[in-house]
């Protein structure tokens, strides 16, 4: 009987070991489908991830005062879960995972070394305040404004083997994320109120086009460094920097200043103090400066006799838009020198009047070099130089006018008229040639000639006179120009006179007339007989009294044949 117990519980046994295996096989297979079904990763990343203030004294504040306020640390100064020696990307996004880090991530790349941060490959660095040995913090900015409403950021640092094994790394760009398989630590946190800094450039004195490099110092609220494109947009914007930050812009760089410039001081307006949700303006100005050079003027008279005094007036016109008017005393000094003249400009000296000429002398004119063109910080030279002709009696200068207009002309016409000077016992100076046109008669633009020595200045049709001038007269010559008969000058007081006039600085004036007889225009043509003398009627009287005579004269022959006695040898004949 005990055996046959022992033999009852033996099925008990065997149904506990069989529920036993049973169950244990069961929560293996679950075991295996959970890990199938939710695979895990497993983190050989150790430590903590921190974000602190600039000096590293602060660590996980959760909330900081602009984006440019959060720094990465490798642990805190007093000790606890640092980060294990290493090397290390990092990135800031949304707490949902979009990538808000702009720059590449080569410029994101950390190391630690005795729980510290001891190497960045990019940002802002500032020294930890709680150790002498060589450690730093990084500024995460550059990144963008969180979408979180929040205003919520999440750092994410991973180990730099398991990111670059993530699939399409690429060290150098700026979209790459952090995958999920990298071994990586997250910390979040916020930024609280905060405004904008917009710097814009401006520029006077000249114009020019590039790039200007400014730097931001706002403190503990971070720095930043900027390139304005001038002059399009003109302007930088500094987003999210925390309100109330005190912020400081100085330029750091600036194009070539164009030719003939240099740069003056810049002007900035000022410190910013930042303001929540608004945006502050600092203005950067940069002067252009004109460089500017000097231009001598000397005086030369070639064989002067000893002891010649006298005073000869100069102007000078610039192509930067200045003239000057200035007067050389000869012979001392014997020159004059204008200073401030725009780099780059060139001058024309031309001479407005001079002393009586020694005595037993005239002027035989002057000449002045090429114009000059004016060099920063250098000075130009120009001579000009005035000839002595002796004595040789008094000049005399004239002038004759003629036209080769059709007597009468007619209304339409186009006339030619010639000026012809003739000068003796000179030469002279400062010749002056003018020819006024009467009412009538119209000047055809572009057709005035020069002479060796007379150069045309110019029509003025308020007046209706030709102007000529030499500076000095040596020789005979002559001009010509066009005009047009106009409409109706036959109605005029006939016949149409213009008068010429030449003068000089040694000579009195002469003049000449030309004169131009315009004839009325012909009748316009009507309808045969009645404008013309003698008509197709009179033709026919004319005819008739003709063949009358004819019959006279006849009957007169034939009367003289009748009459007359026939002479003897036709008598005889008959």
């Amino acid at each position: 009987m005990p055996a046959r117990g022992s033999l009852a519980l033996l099925p008990r046994t065997r149904k506990g070991l069989v529920l036993f295996w049973t169950a244990l096989l069961m929560l293996s297979v679950a075991l295996q489908y959970g890990a199938a079904a939710f695979p895990q990763k497993t983190l050989a990343l150790t430590g903590a991830v921190f974000t602190s203030n600039f000096d590293g004294t602060g660590i996980d504040l959760n909330i900081y005062d602009s984006k440019g306020s959060v720094y990465l640390t490798g642990g805190p100064c007093q000790g606890g879960s640092h980060l294990e020696d290493g090397t290390y990307y990092y990135e800031v996004s949304s707490p949902n995972g979009v990538l808000l880090s702009n720059d590449a991530i080569s410029e994101r790349l950390i190391t630690i070394s005795g729980g510290f941060i001891t190497a960045s490959t990019g940002h802002v660095t500032h020294d930890v305040a709680c150790t002498s040995d060589p450690a730093i913090t990084v500024q995460l900015l550059p990144y963008d404004t969180t979408p979180n409403p929040g205003g919520e950021y999440k750092l994410t640092v991973a180990t730099q083997s398991s990111v670059e094994a993530c699939k399409d790394f690429d060290a150098e760009s700026s979209t790459f994320e952090i995958c999920g398989s990298a071994d990586s630590k997250t910390d979040n946190y916020k930024v609280g109120p905060n405004g904008n800094l917009k710097i814009v450039k401006e520029v006077d004195g000249g114009e020019i086009s590039g790039e200007f490099g400014v730097h931001v110092d706002c403190g503990t609220d971070g720095t930043f460094d900027r390139t304005i494109t001038f002059p399009d947009p003109g302007f930088v914007t500094i987003s999210n920097i925390a309100a109330g930050a005190e912020c400081t812009v100085t330029e750091t760089s600036m194009p070539v200043a164009p030719a003939n410039f240099e740069w003056g001081q810049v002007t900035i307006s000022g410190k910013a103090t930042i303001e929540h949700d608004s945006t502050v303006t600092v203005t950067v100005t940069n002067h252009l400066v004109q460089q500017t050079g000097s231009l001598k003027v000397t005086k030369d008279i070639p064989d002067v006799p000893e002891g010649f005094t006298g005073s000869f007036g100069i102007h000078v016109t610039c192509t930067s838009g200045v003239t000057f008017d200035r007067t050389i005393a000869f012979p001392d000094p014997g020159f004059v020198t204008i200073d401030g003249i725009a780099a780059g400009s060139v001058c024309i000296v031309i001479e407005t009047s001079k002393s009586d000429p020694p005595a037993g002398f005239n002027w035989g004119g002057s000449a002045v070099g090429d114009p000059v063109t004016i060099v920063a910080d250098q000075t130009a030279n120009e001579t000009v130089t005035n000839l002595l002709a002796e004595v040789q009696g008094t000049p005399v200068l004239t002038v004759e006018k003629s036209n080769n207009a059709a007597n009468p002309a007619s209304e339409g016409a186009n006339v030619t008229y010639t000026l012809t000077y003739t000068l003796a016992d000179g030469p002279v100076t400062l010749g002056v040639l003018t020819d006024k046109l009467p009412a009538g008669v119209t000047y055809v633009a572009g057709t005035a000639t020069n002479s060796s020595e007379f150069l045309f200045q110019g029509y003025d049709a308020g007046t209706r006179t030709l102007t000529w001038t030499a500076a000095t007269v040596t020789t005979n010559g002559s001009v010509t120009y066009h005009a047009t008969i106009n409409a109706g000058a036959a109605a005029l007081v006939q016949p149409l006179k213009n008068t010429a006039t030449i003068d000089s600085e040694e000579t009195a004036p002469d003049t000449a007339t030309s004169n131009v007889f315009v004839a009325a225009p012909p009748l316009a043509d009507t309808a045969p007989p009645t404008d013309i003398a003698g008509t197709a009627g009179d033709a026919n009287v004319s005819g008739g009294s003709m063949l009358f005579i004819l019959l006279a004269l006849v009957g007169l022959v034939l009367t003289i044949a009748f009459v007359a006695p026939t002479p003897a040898a036709l008598r005889k004949r008959r």
